[in-house]
């Protein structure tokens, strides 16, 4: 039997190869080009935090963890640089000094005024019978308190810039708390940094 010829064969693996990389080609030109990027955080650096002793370490923990849970990222805390954000915002080798250590796109302070809290108390009467049928009147005490607390961020970009400032007023969410007026003043707290955190997200944007 007569063996068949190399030539055809050479010339189908010649066709073969340029078929593939004409495909190869159609499928790197139709590719879609790589996503762009998302536009980079802003770097904040919580400066100070001044007021009430237990009710700004009420806020200053929940502002830092709701400002995260609102997308702006882990803000730093300089506060135990011993740093006022007065010296950064002017212009000066303190400033200048402070930014190097403490790179960011904004610096903030926040200031919170004393909390007022209000005591109210009321009286509630009741009808009951004893054991042997007699009718009663029972009258209980209820008391509750009505907390705010209001809290201003200072926020600070360029060194001699002007500054920008917001005001939050926080709130307890349950009258009814214990008899200490810590507790309502700490709810308030709270509160303030929840509305502190959402009013910088959207200041931000």
């Amino acid at each position: 039997m007569k063996r068949p010829s190399a030539a055809p064969r050479a010339a189908c693996a010649v066709l073969a190869l340029a078929a593939a990389s004409a495909l190869s080609g159609c499928a790197s030109g139709s590719s879609a080009p790589a996503p762009a990027a998302g536009a980079a955080k802003k770097r904040l650096v919580l400066v100070e935090a001044k007021g009430p002793g237990p009710e700004i370490e009420r806020f200053v923990p929940r502002f830092l963890s709701a400002a995260s849970d609102r997308g702006l990222g882990a803000i730093v805390d300089a506060r135990l640089s011993g740093a006022h954000l007065a010296d950064v915002a002017a212009a000066g080798e303190t400033s200048a000094a402070f930014r190097r250590e403490y790179p960011a796109d904004v610096y903030i302070g926040a200031l919170m005024s004393p909390c007022s809290i209000q005591r109210h108390e009321g009286r509630v009467y009741d009808r009951q019978q004893t054991a042997a049928g007699v009718p009663v009147r029972t009258e209980t005490v209820v008391v509750t308190y009505d907390a705010e607390c209001t809290v201003v961020l200072t926020l600070v970009g360029e060194a001699g810039a002007a500054v920008k400032t917001l005001d939050v007023a926080g709130h307890n969410g349950t009258a009814e708390v214990s008899a200490s007026n810590t507790e309502a003043e700490g709810q308030a707290a709270g509160d303030a940094a929840d509305r502190a955190a959402k009013k910088l997200a959207s200041s931000l944007r």
